[in-house]
């Protein structure tokens, strides 16, 4: 499992795949419930979750930022069309923002993690980076 270069991508399939289930699900038994929409922070919050997962699973991994803004385009564009919370058209724009989205923050993530990766607090480094991450993008979803 450490050397598998897809892992990353397969995380956020899989945590994207389960938020959906969990609204699907929500949607057909308690049809009055008001569901979150998926715009930027919510992309972050579901990027962060499954960084944070590859990261204490395999101990973090090196991949290609072309390969991961591809196959996150494809997880944020697919699913949600394939769950019915998207139209065709939207599902382009999801898989657009969402690839963008994902690829940044996995850069901001990685590059932090390489930089608070010893000393005593290098167990809880990740959390905190990715719970600032996540702080930042509800800041920039306010500025637009």
């Amino acid at each position: 499992m450490k050397n598998s270069k897809y892992f990353l991508i397969t995380t956020l399939a899989v945590v994207m795949g389960m938020a959906l289930l969990v609204m699907t699900l929500v949607r057909t038994f308690v049809p009055m419930a008001v569901l979150p929409q998926l715009d930027i922070p919510n992309m972050v919050l579901v990027g962060v979750v499954a960084l944070l997962l590859e990261h204490y699973l395999t101990g973090g991994s090196k991949g290609g930022y072309v390969g991961i803004f591809l196959m996150s385009a494809l997880a944020f564009g697919l699913l949600p069309l394939a769950a019915f919370f998207a139209q065709p058209l939207e599902a382009l724009k999801l898989a657009a923002v969402g690839g963008g989205v994902f690829t940044v923050i996995a850069w901001i993530f990685r590059s932090m993690q390489e930089r608070l990766s010893s000393g005593p607090v290098a167990k809880i480094a990740p959390v905190m980076g990715a719970l600032g991450l996540y702080l930042a993008a509800q800041c920039f979803a306010g500025l637009l």
